[in-house]
């Protein structure tokens, strides 16, 4: 009777075990099955997202650059992709496309725009284009513009200092000669890291017999185990747009007023363009000797533009503007540097489109290498559920 009535004690205390493990265990077991399989199923549609965005030209394939100039349509595009048509390797992208994702005085894409194109109905997403690594680059330019000062840091997005970056300055200056006469000089200077990621220069420049110096910008190519990102400085400032925004649009160059900005009220006439990739300089446009007749932009017209026949095969890395104007500053007219395109450069490098903060729930991220106009980006893709 004993081993009989311990015998059922134990069934009872088995009994007891499973209703426990079937109320309590099981759901939490599956639960975190849920949650598996749903951090999986964003992981593949974030993939075949990326996939699409880095590996499609989209259709019409030159999409960033159709419709001439100022008739982009977002509603003519009926599938979206970043790839360069003319480059069969992959993670090269238009940068005519990239410039489409961030304010472009020639037109953009809005979040809504490139989501419903994606088909991620249900889903919202980040995206975000950024060099390779952080250049953060201060300059010094003293009033009498006869020497230039500069320091560097360059680092990891994590914190971490990058030794040893290659760091090529190039300093670019404007020249006033009498008799309304214009130019351009140029200096390089090549320094690397310390041990800190630091790096400081200082570069003595001066104008030939006869002439001034009006304006100086420096821009920096910096390399780290053969690949390049850019920083441009000018006057201390990040932006250098006070005279007008630069976009290309295929083979051709649009310059737009800021109206916000001093100034804009007052013409400019466009001086000279040149390409430059820091091995070469390539004139594109030289203005004859004054009288300069009609302005070439002004607050009423609004904009300027020029078609350079197979500009876009030559991908040009910056495009340096001499424009003879009133600067910020005042004191009449003079000759003022303008680097471009402005939606690349303008903002660190860094182009985005996101509907705004991450979601609190379950999201998934996905980085890129990829190239833009020769230098070395990350491709960062978040996604998570609306």
């Amino acid at each position: 009777m004993t081993g009989e009535a311990y015998d059922h004690l134990m069934a009872v205390v088995v009994l007891g075990a499973i209703f426990t493990a079937t109320v309590f265990i099981v759901p939490s077991l599956s639960y975190v099955n849920l949650l598996y399989l749903e951090q999986q199923q964003l992981q593949n549609v974030a993939l075949s997202v990326m996939k699409t965005v880095l590996f499609d030209e989209g259709y019409p394939a030159n999409w960033g650059s159709m419709h001439g100039l100022n008739q982009f349509n977002p509603s003519d595009v009926k599938r979206f992709g970043l790839s360069l048509l003319s480059d069969p390797s992959l993670y090269v992208l238009d940068p005519d496309k990239v410039q489409r994702l961030a304010y472009n005085p020639m037109g953009n894409f809005s979040y809504s725009q490139v989501r419903d194109l994606l088909g991620l109905s249900g889903y919202d997403f980040s995206f975000v284009l950024r060099p390779q690594f952080d250049v953060d680059a201060d300059v010094t330019i003293p009033l009498s513009k006869d020497s230039i000062s500069f320091s560097v840091n360059v680092s990891r997005y994590g914190g971490q200092p990058i030794p040893n970056a290659i760091v090529y300055a190039t300093i670019v200056y404007a020249l006033e000669v009498s008799g309304d006469a214009y130019g351009t000089g140029a200096v390089n200077m090549e320094k690397r890291t310390d041990s800190l990621g630091r790096c400081t220069g200082t570069q003595a420049i001066s104008a030939p017999p006869g002439s001034k110096i009006t304006d100086v910008a420096v821009i920096f190519r910096v390399t780290v185990a053969d690949r390049a990102t850019m920083v441009i400085c000018k006057q201390s400032r990040p932006n250098p747009n006070d005279a007008a925004k630069i976009s290309l649009v295929g083979d051709n160059i649009v310059a737009k007023i800021d109206t916000s900005l001093p100034g804009s009220n007052d013409a400019r006439w466009f001086c000279s363009i040149a390409m430059y990739n820091f091995e070469t300089s390539v004139s594109l446009y030289n203005r004859t000797a004054p009288p300069w007749k009609d302005a070439d932009l002004k607050k009423g017209q609004n904009m300027w533009n020029m078609t350079f026949q197979g500009l876009s095969y030559a991908e040009p890395s910056i495009l340096i503007f001499t424009i003879r104007t009133v600067p910020e500053s005042g004191g009449g007219r003079t000759i003022v540097l303008l680097v471009g395109p402005y939606t690349l450069w303008s903002q660190g490098g860094v182009i985005s489109i996101s509907p705004g903060p991450v979601g609190s729930g379950a999201s998934v991220s996905i980085e890129r290498d990829v190239i833009i106009s020769g230098m070395a980006y990350i491709a960062e893709l978040r996604l998570w559920k609306t």
